[in-house]
């Protein structure tokens, strides 16, 4: 792939990953594209009025603590790990898999229950650098977050059971 078809792809990836609220930051960290031009995409997007928004929670823990459901980011992270291991062609970029697990919550988040993108990002940020525990349930197999420390995610999300295996954040 030559690199004028590179730069379109990241700026297309760009385009709708801030349309759909990602921060300016996470973006270029995932995209490459310059930040003048990520904020040109703000502006024309959101317009003259809306300001940048301001400093986000640093980790999924912290999302978590803010309301985010354990249940939906690790349901995303594992799609997203899917996505990955499954990519077509194996050289798609790291915003272009995003974008294909951020489209697949419309199948599993109803009326009312909302993902933050930035938290989306960063949880699967966090499973791959391995600065949360990623664990499988014993009795339903279902991966997911987990942490001790924090009650939303000492348990596991889909049926409430205790006993967890601890895996690496490749495995499914």
């Amino acid at each position: 792939m030559n690199t004028d078809d590179i730069f379109i792809r990241n700026h297309i990836s760009a385009i709708t990953l801030v349309r759909e609220g990602m921060r300016i930051p996470l973006v270029h960290a995932m995209t490459g594209v310059a930040w003048r031009s990520l904020r040109k995409i703000w502006q024309d997007t959101y317009g003259d009025a809306t300001p940048l928004p301001g400093r986000m929670p640093g980790n999924t823990l912290s999302y978590i603590k803010q309301g985010q459901t354990s249940l939906l980011l690790s349901t995303l992270v594992a799609v997203y790990l899917t996505v990955e291991k499954r990519a077509n062609p194996p050289a798609a970029s790291q915003a272009e898999m995003f974008i294909q697990a951020w489209e697949s919550r419309k199948f599993f988040t109803k009326r009312g229950m909302a993902i933050d993108i930035n938290a989306a990002w960063y949880a699967i940020r966090d499973v791959k650098a391995e600065l949360v525990s990623w664990g499988r349930c014993k009795q339903c197999k279902a991966t997911y977050i987990f942490d001790t420390e924090l009650r939303e995610t000492s348990k596991c999300p889909y049926c409430g059971e205790r006993d967890i295996k601890i895996i690496g954040p490749g495995k499914q």
